[in-house]
């Protein structure tokens, strides 16, 4: 329907029509962003393109694209979010050391929050790779068949909502100074918070934590479980991005 409609419209019309869409998507996010808590920061970032989008074209992440009409492993809307990350990033990139994800990007359809076949697992390990280049980076999955190891690059067994899992988890890692850690695992209130409350210790002074693809109707369940900490929630508009409600981040920082 979409391509029959942009071979009719002229573009200029067309172009009309993706900003009408984009405005009101930004109204809507506007209206539940009412209800956040003024301990919550609510920033709001256009996509930017940058060396981090061109490291998600090349491994084949959806954090983030060059062009979103490019061939891409997956099928949907990538994220906007590495225009906020090299943002925050970029001027110390070069001191990173510890890197953590939780989340490699299952295929497995048997698994909450799978990839579906057109994922990349560890795409977005490789990217965070390239881009630290100084830094060891490690991950986390609850599929077993794909994890790996490559260079500076170490992934573990974890289930998120499995406390003894998580400790297990730390214990095999023996590190407690990471600078990023990042949780795109299980995009369930309950999982993400159980992860944090058992990792957020793992961060050194300064550290930052960041939870991905937070949908709105989630985003004031974490507020209350993450009241007493520095928070900020990040909504990334794109017009290349027709939903939204997945394209939030929550970002703790360890003072």
């Amino acid at each position: 329907m979409k391509f029959i409609l942009k071979k009719i419209i002229p573009s200029f019309l067309w172009e009309f029509i993706k900003n009408i869409f984009y405005l009101k998507q930004r109204y809507q996010y506007s209206k539940i962003s009412n209800d956040i808590s003024a301990n919550f920061k609510n920033v709001v970032y256009n996509h930017k393109f940058n060396i981090l989008s061109e490291l998600c074209e090349k491994y084949g992440s959806d954090k983030g694209f060059i062009d979103h009409n490019s061939k891409k492993p997956y099928k949907w809307k990538p994220h906007t979010y590495t225009s906020y990350y090299h943002s925050i990033f970029n001027l110390s990139r070069n001191n990173i050391k510890n890197v953590f994800e939780c989340g490699l990007g299952t295929n497995n359809p048997n698994f909450k929050s799978n990839m579906t076949i057109d994922g990349v697992p560890g795409a977005s390990l490789r990217v965070w790779r390239d881009y630290f280049i100084n830094a060891k980076i490690y991950g986390a999955d609850i599929d077993k068949e794909i994890l790996f190891e490559e260079e500076r690059i170490k992934t573990f067994y974890v289930d998120q909502l499995n406390t003894n899992s998580i400790k297990n988890l730390w214990n095999s890692i023996k590190i407690n100074d990471f600078d990023i850690i990042i949780d795109d695992g299980l995009h369930e209130p309950e999982a993400n918070y159980n992860f944090f409350i058992n990792s957020f210790q793992k961060l050194k002074a300064n550290g930052v934590y960041i939870i991905e693809d937070v949908p709105n109707q989630y985003l004031l369940d974490l507020q209350n479980k993450l009241i007493d900490y520095d928070t900020d929630i990040i909504t990334l508009f794109s017009k290349y991005k027709k939903n939204y409600i997945q394209n939030n981040l929550i970002v703790i920082r360890k003072s």
